[in-house]
C-alpha cells in the first residue's frame, strides 16, 4: 500500500463550481454516464434506473433537470435500444 504524501500530484481532488452545469454540460455528462454503463454491459432499463436513483447524484441531477424523456432519448441514441416502460412516481 502506498503511503499518503501531502503533495501527491495524483491525489483526486473534487471541486465545486459556482452555479450549476449549463445545458450543454448536462447533455455531455448524460452521454458519458450512459456510455460508461453501457460498456459495462448494462441494458437501457438498468441505466434508466440508475438515473432515477437519488443515491447517484450526477445522473439523478440530470434526470431532475432535463426530465425522463431526455434521458430515455439519450439512452436510445447511445445504445441504440429503448430504455423500457415508463413507471409511475411510486414505482
Amino acid at each position: 500500500m502506498k503511503i499518503h504524501e501531502p503533495e501527491d500530484p495524483l491525489e483526486l481532488v473534487g471541486v465545486q463550481m459556482k452555479g450549476g452545469p449549463d445545458e450543454k454540460a448536462l447533455e455531455e455528462m448524460a452521454g458519458c454516464f450512459i456510455e460508461e454503463y453501457a460498456r459495462m454491459g448494462w441494458n437501457g432499463e438498468r441505466i434508466l434506473r440508475l438515473f432515477r436513483n437519488s443515491f447517484y447524484r450526477g445522473p439523478n441531477q440530470i434526470l431532475r433537470a432535463k426530465g425522463e424523456e431526455f434521458v430515455r432519448e439519450r439512452i436510445e441514441a447511445v445504445t441504440g435500444v429503448k430504455a423500457g416502460p415508463t413507471l409511475s412516481p411510486g414505482d
